[in-house]
């Protein structure tokens, strides 16, 4: 099996990574169905909501995930109490399915363990079947339903 080490972004890696992320969380929005218009504005406005206060947002750990001396991913979970929610994990395009999204969330579980959280949550787009199959063979388990219909 795969493993990754996780090392924490410093604030020069995180500008380019927080750009990036809200961009890629804008193209989820838009094959959720949302206008390109509105899923760059709901994009915005969740990262502007989410940190506040950028890299410095209290609670909030970025890290990169490496396979040796190879970047392969990254996490950004926020801790709140004895919960950590994952707001965003990725691996690298052309390293995707060989096992280092399964490790990158491994890694996360022995992060959380080992500073006493008790819970691991998130959220997934519907859409990303992939996503969804991995953290159901993870062992997380579906707490609610967004739904919607165009009209």
């Amino acid at each position: 099996m795969t493993e990754v080490r996780l090392e924490p972004m410093t604030e020069d890696e995180y500008k380019p990574w927080r750009a990036e992320a809200e961009a890629h969380y804008a193209r989820s929005a838009v094959a959720s169905g949302q206008s390109e218009q509105d899923a760059a504005r709901a994009a915005a406005d969740t990262y502007a909501r989410l940190l506040p206060g950028e890299f410095d947002t209290p609670g909030n750990h970025f890290w990169y995930a490496y396979d040796g001396d190879r970047r392969v991913g990254f996490l950004w979970i926020k801790v709140d109490h004895s919960t950590a929610f994952v707001h965003n994990v990725a691996v690298e395009a052309g390293l995707r399915r060989r096992g280092y999204g399964r490790a990158i969330m491994l890694a996360a579980e022995r992060w959380c363990h080992d500073n006493g959280l008790t819970r691991m949550s998130l959220h997934v787009f519907a859409h990303n079947t992939g996503a969804r199959a991995l953290y159901e063979q993870l062992g997380f388990a579906e707490t609610g339903r967004n739904m919607a219909k165009a009209l």
